[in-house]
């Protein structure tokens, strides 16, 4: 009898655990970066930006030169002016790694990547 009965706390723990495993353990969170372009380019560390499935995202860019920026996957198109700061704010809903790119001077370029992980 007593064999079973921690046979059935063994089995609960596990399920426990497996189930917290799933869930990720984590909430979506709210990630806000200032990306700076300048000279056609993003800093070097502030060309992966990773989020969670669900999390609140703002990105606020400024260039020092008129350019268009495009989120592909999430079809976010800003247009941005010098000394103007500007704001793309969206839920990171799909998953996957998604290419940000400047469009100027009839090129497409890419600037960074928004990598969202499933929660």
């Amino acid at each position: 009898m007593r064999q079973g009965r921690r046979l059935v706390r063994v089995f609960l723990l596990l399920v426990a655990v497996w189930a917290l495993g799933c869930s990720g353990g984590s909430k979506p969170a709210r990630q806000e970066l200032d990306l700076n372009i300048r000279a056609g380019a993003l800093p070097a560390d502030k060309q992966l930006i990773r989020a969670g499935q669900g999390d609140d995202i703002v990105l606020r860019w400024s260039a020092d030169e008129p350019i268009t920026i495009h989120l592909h996957g999430y079809d976010i198109e800003k247009d941005l002016k010098p000394g103007a700061v500007t704001t793309m704010w969206f839920v990171a809903r799909a998953t996957g790694r998604f290419p940000i790119t400047r469009h100027a001077h009839g090129e497409e370029t890419p600037l960074a990547y928004l990598e969202v992980i499933p929660r």
